[in-house]
């Protein structure tokens, strides 16, 4: 059976509470921060898929005339979804879990940050009334959390919901080695890459293919290949942890894509993994996905401005 969600189809997950098992309520009326840093969900696929840097939907259920059913809030995934963390945890005089039962059964979170919409709600009776009535999960309240947005829904949201907030600035730390640039713990990366690579170059010798590690000489790509019949083939190599192909490419990578026509991006998913998997994609494909995400400024000629001492 085909899975509803694909990479090129999602806009941005949406994770959801139940006031009557969880006590939203009580939680604003304590006067908290107002920024939800992690949520439980099911594992399945879905919380799978779930990556740094995702958007993300916080959807209220129930009846509440104080608090209608909608969404209450915007924001990202700052980590992958994992065992429980403190969220499923809270000592009980703190905890806002009404169903203990619920509680106990906790065993996935993920790690998000979304700031509330307590001023700006938009309300289950505010989307029908613009037309938006065809969301998972207006559809199927009662479906899978995560649930999801597809691109063209956030498209129509976004014009409702107005600005997304602005990205925390830890969740998408960048680390850079030899290799390029990936999302987090340099430590960890490097040893995606390792994996990466490894699987790289078994697939490719194992296929006939004469394999030259390059990626120390800053070309714009890792491995060099050449095989018997003549072709031949600059791979570009990039390991991600989780099941989703989001990766980072250096500008040096997109040049070498543009302009070298044996140029090819392969990505291996739940590269730790031991069934870890591998897509190839061409250098237009990963050009045409490729979005800018960091900039670069060069402030050398630049004259800073004077800023007073602190008092």
């Amino acid at each position: 059976m085909a899975r509803a969600i694909r990479a090129d189809n999602l806009g941005s997950w949406l994770i959801k509470c139940d006031p009557l098992v969880w006590d939203f309520p009580g939680f604003v009326d304590d006067g908290n921060d107002l920024v939800l840093d992690t949520w439980s969900l099911h594992r399945n696929y879905r919380s799978d898929m779930m990556q740094p840097g995702d958007r993300v939907l916080f959807w209220l259920s129930g009846t509440q005339s104080r608090f209608p059913r909608g969404i209450w809030g915007a924001g990202y995934v700052t980590g992958e979804a994992g065992g429980v963390a403190g969220f499923a945890e809270e000592e009980d005089e703190f905890s806002y879990w009404l169903d203990e039962d619920a509680r106990r059964a906790v065993r996935y979170c993920v790690p998000v940050y979304i700031p509330l919409r307590l001023d700006a709600p938009m309300t289950d009776a505010d989307l029908r009334a613009a037309g938006i009535d065809d969301l998972e999960v207006q559809r199927m309240p009662s479906g899978s959390n995560p649930s999801w947005v597809s691109v063209d829904q956030l498209a129509r949201l976004e014009r409702l919901l107005g600005a997304w907030p602005e990205p925390p600035g830890s969740f998408a730390e960048i680390t850079v080695t030899d290799r390029g640039a990936g999302f987090g713990d340099p430590l960890q990366n490097q040893a995606v890459e390792d994996a990466a690579m490894d699987a790289a170059v078994r697939t490719y010798e194992d296929e006939g293919w004469s394999v030259e590690d390059v990626s120390g000489e800053k070309l714009g790509w890792d491995l060099s290949c050449t095989h018997p019949d003549g072709r031949t083939a600059k791979i570009e190599v990039k390991g991600v942890s989780g099941s989703r192909p989001t990766v980072l490419l250096t500008a040096n990578e997109i040049r070498a894509a543009t302009n070298e026509h044996d140029w090819v991006l392969l990505v291996v998913t739940h590269a730790l993994s031991a069934s870890c998997e591998i897509s190839e994609f061409s250098r237009e494909q990963a050009v045409a996905a490729a979005t800018p995400y960091v900039f670069r400024a060069d402030l050398d000629s630049v004259l800073p401005v004077e800023v007073p001492p602190k008092s």
